[in-house]
């Protein structure tokens, strides 16, 4: 017994940290009671939490995770679990959920399960860990005005308990564009003292998170971030080189969002008032 309790310990020793997050049985239970029952989980930090895959749109994506077999010794055949939604990982989105209602966060939304499917795993006789698969590809129709998770849980694990704390996770939608990704037309004026000149010319606004996009400074190749409100006013925010040059920098006017035309309306300034832009960048 000695011998199988120092092993034990050697294996454990990378997850010590969830010897008191197992709720049903932590692992310093199981190591030391002779028959104690077997348990699985999502392993390591991904059980009971919101962890993050970075996926594209209309592009198969896969993200592998592991599960564990928490028992006093491995078993003597496969264990075959089944990954889907379960309660649990449901439960946990509308507690997020509750969470960011009350920064005044907008919700996150399930992911359409005909988006992904998972490759289940098996836990092989005589070992501990098994990876599983999810596989994404979001349709192009995916609404991007919206942030999305898919909810994972075991669903069945041939008989074994399955923890009630770590037998679950969400997994964030990330790298998707946002609504406002693409090319657009830039028009206006740059009033400037020594170099007054209309502006006429092709930007990009590329996805930073889902209400902020990057793209140029005026016409100076410098980049500065729009984000959108949610009264579809405008925070123009310089980066970089041209928050150095700002001194200080200005919004001014109005500068707002419009989604029916797809139209940004800015105004802005720096240098004490002297560098003037007025500037309308629309969506091609």
């Amino acid at each position: 017994m000695k011998r199988i309790i120092k092993s034990g310990l050697i294996l454990f020793a990378t997850i010590i940290g969830l010897s008191s997050c197992l709720e049903d049985k932590g692992y310093t239970d199981i190591i030391n009671a002779v028959g104690a029952e077997p348990i699985v989980s999502i392993f390591g930090n991904a059980g009971g939490s919101l962890q993050t895959g970075k996926f594209k749109i209309d592009t198969l994506v896969d993200v592998t995770y592991k599960v564990n077999l928490g028992s006093v010794n491995t078993l003597d055949k496969d264990l075959a679990l089944t990954m889907g939604v379960t309660t649990a990982a449901t439960d946990f989105l509308k507690a997020t959920n509750a969470t960011r209602a009350a920064a005044g966060d907008d919700p996150y939304v399930a992911l359409p399960t005909s988006a992904y499917t998972f490759v289940n795993p098996v836990i092989k006789a005589g070992t501990r860990d098994a990876d599983f698969t999810v596989k994404v590809k979001l349709p192009k129709t995916l609404d991007l005005s919206k942030e999305y998770v898919i909810p994972v849980g075991i669903t069945d694990a041939s008989g074994v308990k399955i923890s009630s704390n770590l037998g679950f996770m969400n997994i964030f939608v990330g790298g998707t564009p946002n609504q406002y990704d693409g090319t657009y037309q830039s028009t206006g004026y740059f009033s400037h003292p020594s170099a007054p000149r209309a502006i006429n010319r092709e930007k990009h606004l590329a996805t930073i998170d889902k209400n902020t996009s990057e793209t140029e400074f005026a016409d100076l190749g410098y980049i500065m971030w729009l984000k959108v409100n949610k009264d579809n006013t405008v925070t123009i925010i310089p980066k970089g080189a041209a928050a150095d040059l700002a001194g200080p920098f200005e919004q001014t006017g109005v500068n707002k969002y419009d989604p029916a035309t797809k139209t940004f309306t800015l105004n802005y300034q720096y240098n004490v008032g002297t560098r003037v832009i007025t500037e309308t960048i629309k969506k091609n």
